[in-house]
């Protein structure tokens, strides 16, 4: 089989697990439209940062269609990789929230698994972007370790601090430099 069956099976498994992923935050979303008591700004900001995530994480991953070779481990890892969008997607809405206070209660509380998360994403991105190549480090520029490093920052900070307004400090600059990031680098990048 070549190459390019190889990666359309492996996209058809990634975007299963990814629209799992998508429909947990969206539910979410619909669920705290529906209950204000659960809303935070911490809480929602940390959303909306997992969502940009994983819309990215899944534009992106078609770069894998130019991986020349595919073994069973590159595929397992891609799919642990977009596996672990789906733990961090279901950390951000627990089904039993209210035993801690709610959401943002629940994400301080679960702080370690949370950042801990994010931590192993952003190193397992680095092995991703690896697997599409050098021309795509090239392409990323330096602004790429710049937003690695930054993750790491931040999601250091956050295993530590537990005052909801340091928490809310770190995930506005979290997702207000997420954003900006992606929306820079998709007006300048093709995949």
């Amino acid at each position: 089989m070549g190459s390019g069956h190889i990666f359309l099976h492996i996209r058809v498994v990634l975007a299963i697990v990814l629209g799992l992923s998508i429909t947990k935050l969206l539910n979410g979303i619909a669920l705290l439209i529906e209950r204000r008591d659960l809303w935070s700004p911490v809480h929602v900001s940390w959303v909306l940062w997992a969502l940009i995530s994983v819309v990215t994480f899944w534009w992106w991953e078609f770069g894998l269609s130019r991986v020349p070779t595919w073994t069973f481990s590159s595929y397992l890892f891609v799919i642990i990789y977009g596996s672990l969008y789906f733990v961090l997607s279901a950390l951000l809405f627990p089904d039993e929230a209210e035993k801690y206070g709610g959401y943002e209660d629940y994400l301080v509380e679960r702080r370690h698994w949370f950042f801990g998360l994010i931590v192993l994403i952003t190193l397992m991105d680095m092995i991703d972007t690896s697997l599409k190549g050098a021309a795509r480090w090239h392409m990323l520029g330096i602004a790429y370790p710049i937003k690695t490093g930054a993750m790491l920052v931040i999601a250091g900070t956050g295993m530590i601090l537990i005052n909801k307004r340091a928490h809310l400090v770190l995930a506005l600059i979290a997702l207000v430099y997420l954003t900006a990031y992606y929306t820079i680098e998709y007006f300048n990048a093709t995949i």
